[in-house]
């Protein structure tokens, strides 16, 4: 078949500002597509220009961008607005057996739902209404436009507490939940445990990594027979050196690496030889970092805040908890066997492959009959 995929927004920004790499190909939807084009599908990716990669690349799969018009009033990355985006979908609709779009709170979701209609796969990340001007325009998008002018197409959920969400405002949501997936040639599990935790994040204050090393400080501090342990922190921002001075004030800088950017082949050793990667955030939605973690087969260790939270707790693949401390971080490494174990049953519904092969079946059961 051929499947086009609306997703402007290629990463997430911190206060308005776009973070552009010499890649994309790591990026949660080139992964997604990849897993459609693993299956003989073919893909389009329509994207905004201004998460254009900083290097020229090749895709197995059609990726077009498009400059964002009227940028002081739709911000390129949260809601943008594409020049040129709606007059190539209208001449180019034909060739598609289905499209699929991010987010019911869109306005290119929205002008694709008037040129595929019921065709159209709406993918719902959001829970809630987005905080901006007091949630105004969120409520006014969800309570007139999507129940008036975005009827036909399917809402699909990414997770149970958006599916709860959207079903407020669309009676055409998809019982079934697909999350976001990870590229599983790439993340895969390992016969090996290494003696370290890993948190995989953007360093910004909402992700509260802060938070993390004062557990892990408190972890070596009452469990001396694991003062072995190490904690890697992959990724970058503008707290870096704060948090490296931190590590220094708790006494953990010899346990605590700090790793900077990585690419995914760089990242997938350390992650799939992790006893538990560590979430602490304040606000966040899916994050991609969890479904990479499961499919490595390495527990995850968070509060109740990524929306999918909530299939760790219900498949046992790690430690829910508003507020875990150092006792979660001992009993990780103890629990480590049978945690590992669920991950690796349950990685195969994860990896692009699998979200892309659910989403065909959606498609193909719940689209096509009405067609």
């Amino acid at each position: 078949m051929n499947i086009l995929i609306i997703n402007p927004i290629l990463s997430t920004s911190e206060k308005g500002v776009i973070t552009r790499r010499k890649s994309i190909k790591d990026c949660m939807i080139c992964n997604f597509a990849q897993g459609f084009v693993n299956a003989r599908h073919s893909v389009t990716i329509l994207a905004s220009e201004e998460f254009r990669p900083l290097q020229p690349e090749t895709y197995d799969y059609q990726v077009l961008f498009f400059p964002s018009r009227l940028t002081k009033i739709f911000k390129p990355d949260l809601i943008p607005f594409p020049v040129g985006m709606r007059k190539w979908m209208k001449l180019n609709q034909h060739k598609f057996d289905f499209a699929i779009a991010s987010e019911a709170f869109s306005i290119t979701s929205l002008i694709a739902t008037r040129i595929f209609g019921p065709r159209l796969i709406i993918w719902q990340e959001m829970s809630f209404h987005q905080h901006k001007f007091f949630k105004l325009p969120a409520r006014t998008w969800y309570n007139i436009i999507v129940p008036t002018l975005m009827r036909s197409p399917l809402m699909v959920p990414r997770s149970i507490p958006a599916r709860k969400f959207i079903s407020r405002y669309s009676r055409n949501v998809s019982h079934t939940c697909i999350d976001h997936g990870a590229n599983g040639n790439l993340l895969f599990p390992s016969s090996e445990v290494a003696p370290h935790f890993i948190v995989i994040s953007q360093l910004i204050p909402r992700k509260n990594i802060d938070g993390i090393l004062r557990k892990f400080a408190h972890f070596l501090q009452h469990f001396p027979q694991y003062k072995h342990y190490k904690l890697k922190i992959i990724g970058d921002g503008p707290l870096s050196q704060t948090l490296i001075n931190q590590a220094s004030e708790l006494g953990i800088s010899e346990n605590t690496i700090f790793c900077g950017f990585m690419r995914h082949q760089e990242m997938a050793q350390n992650l799939r030889t992790a006893t538990a990667m560590l979430i602490n955030t304040f606000k966040d939605n899916n994050m991609v970092s969890i479904p990479e973690a499961i499919i490595s087969g390495t527990p995850i260790v968070t509060n109740s805040i990524p929306t999918n939270s909530s299939f760790i707790s219900e498949h046992h693949l790690g430690i829910v908890r508003s507020d875990w401390d150092h006792n979660d971080l001992a009993e990780a490494i103890t629990s480590y066997p049978s945690f590992h174990a669920n991950c690796v049953a349950i990685r195969d519904s994860l990896t692009n492959d699998g979200c892309a092969r659910r989403m065909v079946q959606v498609f193909q059961e719940e689209i096509l009959p009405r067609l």
